[in-house]
């Protein structure tokens, strides 16, 4: 029976890891690094996020993600950055632990390209604590703590942008790997699949008091359905904020953020899936960020 088990966990592992890709976020408006490492040190350097998200909050088991990411400048045009995360969706889980280093170039008076690298490690598993979580289930207690594990795996992302004046746009490689990898408990291996994302925003300034800020995103990759987002975020004297999304397919959102002490933002995300039932796989996004040096000065 275990035997049994393991092969068809190798399967679904399979298939899981073909459908690969970095957890979703929506703090993008505030938390810049969480698009791509090229904004590490440009974009809110100094200050230190956390976030957690729960997504499909009407269904058992739901994704549920927690990140936690800070960045800063090093040198003149130099920054680095560094990120955590941990992702759990029924009895499957990722980690992931990456270091990012970005360096803006000025080719043009006024026309910067911001190359970022991060590298890092990854692994996967399944809790099969949690398949064989019901009560009335009776099982050899020796399969109930057969987690399977992947062993660790050397992980990194390459990314470029692009800003003129409020203009910007980026492309980022992720997941990209060499090698392949495997796991302790099953005779199986994959090759975890790079992923592609671009993205491009401009903040409009209305007036002195009032800036909208419109961006999209398309993300996509090998076995993975391209996926289509368009978000804009209204700021009020930079303090205030407020957001609308809308993601293929039939995902709408919506956000609420301010800056409510000195060096402390603190923003919440609502996702709602309108082609499904009403209250099913709605989403929710809580993050807060602390400049902890503005508190030690």
């Amino acid at each position: 029976m275990k035997k049994i088990l393991i092969v068809i966990t190798g399967v679904v592992l399979g298939v899981v890891v073909y459908g690969q890709q970095i957890p979703l976020s929506e703090n993008y408006f505030n938390d810049r690094y969480s698009l791509m490492p090229s904004y590490a040190g440009n974009f809110n350097s100094k200050y230190l996020f956390t976030g957690y998200r729960s997504d499909w909050s009407g269904v058992t088991g739901g994704p549920k993600t927690v990140r936690l990411s800070y960045n800063d400048e090093l040198m003149q045009n130099a920054g680095v950055g560094g990120k955590i995360i941990y992702d759990k969706a029924g009895i499957f889980r990722q980690f992931y632990i990456m270091g990012s280093y970005s360096y803006r170039l000025e080719f043009i008076e006024s026309h910067f390209f911001m190359f970022g690298l991060s590298a890092g490690l990854y692994r996967n598993g399944i809790n099969m604590s949690d398949y064989y979580s019901d009560p009335d289930y009776t099982i050899d207690p020796a399969l109930i703590g057969s987690d399977i594990r992947s062993k660790v795996k050397f992980m990194s992302d390459f990314s470029v942008a692009y800003r003129w004046d409020n203009l910007e746009a980026g492309f980022l490689f992720t997941n990209v790997t060499f090698g392949e990898a495997n796991y302790n408990e099953v005779e199986t291996r994959y090759k975890p699949l790079a992923n592609f994302q671009f993205h491009a925003s401009y903040a409009y300034d209305i007036d002195e008091s009032w800036r909208l800020s419109p961006l999209i995103i398309l993300r996509s990759g090998k076995y993975i359905k391209s996926q289509f987002e368009i978000a804009a975020q209204v700021a009020y004297v930079d303090r205030i904020f407020a957001s609308m999304v809308f993601r293929d397919p039939g995902i709408i959102g919506l956000g609420l953020g301010a800056n409510i002490d000195k060096g402390v933002k603190l923003y919440y995300n609502f996702n709602m899936a309108t082609n499904v039932k009403l209250n099913a796989f709605n989403s929710h996004e809580v993050t807060l960020g602390i400049n902890v040096f503005e508190y030690i000065k």
